[in-house]
């Protein structure tokens, strides 16, 4: 699309009714009253006292996507396949572009940590209906100098997929965005660790062995790949040498090195080139390339000079992501945030920092003088997971206020705007879903005390979770891979955790109320068994 106190407080304390804000946090969000505490810190709107505005923001996001996204009238498939817009009243398509790879991409990686918090399945069968479209419908012939691989973009209400490239004649036909290869094939690879659907990796390979056999070293004027590229010739479009979430491939390439899956010196390669692309050029303060974060959204005509904060706020969810960041890792984390908040920071609302989109330095820039929920629920979710990393107090009450602020973007209805009531088409499929609802689950997992309190969730995994279910009897799950780390809040104490058949879990805390937080560790095991006392069953 072109488009908190210092410590989470145990038992929020409400203004009396007669104090409490008549208005909404700003004139762009009017679903809902402003909500805070008796210090003044924004809430999320909905029963903060039971810490389950989060989780109700997910609950109303994706019961929309399961349940109200209609047939399109004209092509005769869900909307989402179709549209990257719809109308508030009708929910019908409109805009003129569509954005598939990207919002799928997303898709699967709000669904990963949501399907593990909630056992919702439905979700499941969602996205793997957009993977498998794109898959038919999205994917570039096997003749092509970029051989099957996702196109990013289609004309609005298009079946088939691979037109309407921004900056050039909607007509023209196979324009790809290497970036999206990346995060699509990310997302084909974590779906395949999902449903151990093989199509899926087959799909992931595809996309990492064209950008392998596609990349360059980059300078401080060339990205390892061209921002847009002709995927039947090769030749890159409108001239954009530069720009794109580079990070993308990157993490695509680690999977698959982790994995042992394909070539692993080739995807070595890659991965190295472009990751000492990002440590040489955007993020070395000396570059002129320095801080260019240039390049992501579809819908913009190939304009350099146009920076965003989707791609360094990913960058730095990439850094914190090892359990124990090297010092530099932190510190160039704190310095992306930092400048994301300075260069598009909108507010404070509250205390809140919204956070806009894009802009040219100097421009007005885009799309909302409230920020986008999507963008702002992401910096917070990362500015979660650097508090939960360093301790730092700064960066935890910055990640509370603004994901409380990122709920206010949703209505009650379901429907989550991207910018506000004023922006023209606010109902985006990737801002208001996609590129929204994982930040809420991430930062849960960062931070477990904003999960609801008297209920239990899985909050994070260093594994897929393949199943989970939550019943009275306790937690079950099973995960891909055979070692890894989960955290739990639990509303029971177990009687029995069990591991593979051997007992293996460690009480991390009690938390106020009673809720528990347990850590299971496992080696060469991928079966849990979670019981709950037979009192509760």
């Amino acid at each position: 699309m072109s488009r908190c106190s210092a410590v989470l407080l145990a038992a929020i304390v409400l203004l009396p009714a007669s104090s409490r804000p008549p208005l909404p946090v700003n004139h762009e969000l009017p679903w809902h009253h402003a909500r805070v505490d008796a210090r003044g810190t924004l809430l999320p709107w909905y029963r903060p006292e039971r810490s389950l505005g989060y989780e109700h923001v997910l609950r109303l996001g994706w019961r929309f996507l399961e349940n109200g996204v209609p047939t399109d009238r004209r092509a005769g498939v869900e909307v989402y396949l179709v549209y990257a817009v719809f109308d508030q009243r009708t929910r019908q398509g409109v805009y003129w572009q569509h954005d598939p790879a990207s919002l799928y991409a997303s898709l699967v990686e709000s669904l990963l940590p949501w399907y593990a918090y909630s056992g919702d399945r439905r979700a499941i069968a969602v996205v793997g209906r957009m993977l498998d479209y794109q898959l038919q419908h999205g994917t570039t012939p096997s003749d092509w100098e970029w051989p099957r691989v996702p196109f990013a973009t289609s004309c609005s209400g298009d079946r088939e997929y691979g037109r309407c490239v921004a900056g050039l004649p909607h007509a023209f036909y196979g324009g790809i965005e290497p970036d999206k290869i990346g995060l699509l094939g990310l997302g084909y690879l974590h779906f395949y660790e999902l449903t151990g659907r093989r199509r899926y990796l087959a799909a992931a390979l595809q996309c990492a062995n064209a950008l392998a056999g596609h990349v360059r070293a980059g300078d401080s004027g060339h990205t390892p790949w061209p921002f847009r590229v002709d995927a039947r010739t090769g030749r890159t479009l409108a001239g954009a040498e530069y720009g794109g979430m580079i990070v993308a491939p990157v993490r695509l390439f680690d999977e698959l090195l982790r994995l042992r899956a394909g070539d692993p010196s080739s995807f070595r390669r890659a991965r190295n080139l472009a990751w000492r692309w990002l440590v040489r050029e955007p993020l070395n303060p000396a570059s002129p390339a320095a801080n260019r974060w240039s390049g992501y959204y579809e819908d913009v005509p190939y304009a350099p000079n146009d920076l965003n904060q989707a791609s360094p706020t990913t960058t730095a969810m990439y850094l914190l992501a090892p359990p124990r960041p090297a010092a530099h890792a932190l510190a160039r984390a704190r310095a992306l945030l930092d400048w994301v908040r300075a260069s598009f920071g909108r507010g404070p609302f509250h205390g809140a920092w919204g956070i806009d989109e894009q802009h040219v330095p100097g421009g007005a820039g885009c799309c909302s003088p409230a920020g986008l929920g999507s963008d702002t629920a992401r910096w917070a979710a990362v500015e979660a997971l650097l508090a939960a990393r360093t301790g730092d107090a700064r960066a935890r009450r910055d990640a509370i206020a603004s994901l409380s602020y990122a709920t206010y973007f949703a209505r009650g209805d379901g429907l989550v705007s991207c910018c506000g009531r004023r922006f023209p088409q606010p109902y985006w499929f990737s801002d208001g879903y996609g590129d929204y609802l994982g930040a809420f689950n991430v930062a849960m997992g960062a931070l477990p005390q904003l999960a609801p309190r008297g209920q239990s969730h899985l909050l994070r995994s260093t594994s897929v979770v393949q199943r989970i279910s939550y019943t009275r009897a306790g937690v079950r799950y099973r995960t891909f891979d055979r070692a890894g780390v989960e955290l739990l809040r639990l509303s029971f104490r177990p009687t029995r955790v069990l591991a593979g058949g051997r007992a293996g879990a460690r009480l991390v805390r009690t938390l106020r109320g009673g809720d528990l937080l347990v850590r299971i560790r496992r080696n060469g095991v991928r079966e849990v068994e979670i019981d709950a006392p037979r009192s509760l069953r």
